[in-house]
């Protein structure tokens, strides 16, 4: 499956801090500067649409935005754009910025406790309903005339894991054959989940599924109503529940503690004035 990152993702790329060595292998080298897994990694974390993605579907891509942004900076490096007076002034904004994040990070993680996580997961335990889910396997292929040949070889008898292996353009289905393991209808686009929830066990769709990263050809193989979240695996998304509603109120309390006077466009005095 294609994505497609922007220059801003570029950027990113190149001011993330590498993981410590050991099981993070050098994916790349740019005139001998070493690139690690763990760039890719958080590279992807950065990117909210590719966090719930098998990191094999966008390797490449990732890994290409991150050799180029390596390239722009060996060029801005020699072009001395660091004592640039405006390069100078953004990089003291984007400092700034990353401050009041630490500041916020800090104060956010001091006030949630682990007692709230707990009572925040047995409340999510009786109100989440069960959650379907599929064993499903595709093929992906960058026209409708070449799933629909893909399909013609199913029909004819060939295994799905051997087309997939030899057709696919999805990086990790050519070692699996396609395996997506179990997923839920959340979990992938719209038109995807549409397709293949539709579908009976050991059926694979009769007609190509267009979705925004190309044509597939999808299989289910079973079907089962999904696992309750153990406490470990639900932990992070409840404390980053928690987290968004402290924020607000830790800013709340920043502007009552502060003297805060605002003005108009113009400068003028403005009638309203927040007292601590």
């Amino acid at each position: 499956m294609k994505y497609r990152l922007g220059l801003a993702a570029v950027l990113t790329a190149i001011a993330l801090p590498a993981l410590a060595a050991g099981a993070d292998p050098v994916v790349a080298t740019v005139n001998g500067k070493e690139i690690h897994r763990s760039t890719l990694v958080e590279m992807q974390q950065s990117i909210a649409q590719l966090r719930q993605v098998p990191l094999e579907m966008v390797y490449d891509q990732l890994l290409d935005h991150v050799i180029t942004g390596q390239l722009l900076l060996e060029q801005a490096k020699k072009l001395n754009l660091e004592s640039d007076p405006e390069v100078k002034a953004q990089v003291k904004e984007a400092q700034q910025q990353i401050l009041q994040q630490a500041y916020l990070k800090r104060r956010v993680d001091a006030d949630i406790t682990e007692d709230q996580i707990k009572r925040q997961f047995e409340e999510m335990k009786k109100t989440q309903p069960p959650k379907e889910e599929v064993k499903a396997r595709h093929i992906l292929v960058n026209s409708e005339d070449e799933a629909k040949a893909v399909i013609a070889d199913l029909k004819a008898g060939t295994a799905f894991e051997e087309e997939a292996k030899a057709k696919t353009i999805d990086p990790s289905g050519k070692s699996n054959g396609g395996d997506l393991g179990y997923i839920g209808k959340e979990e992938t686009v719209p038109e995807f989940s549409e397709a293949a929830f539709k579908l009976k066990n050991g059926e694979f769709t009769q007609t190509p599924v267009k979705t925004q990263f190309g044509w597939h050809v999808i299989r289910v193989e079973d079907r089962r109503t999904a696992p309750p979240p153990s406490y470990e695996q639900a932990k992070p998304q409840i404390k980053n529940q928690l987290a968004q509603q402290d924020l607000q109120k830790v800013i709340e309390g920043l502007q009552k503690s502060a003297q805060i006077s605002r003005f108009k466009a113009d400068g003028s005095p403005a009638s309203e004035k927040v007292k601590p």
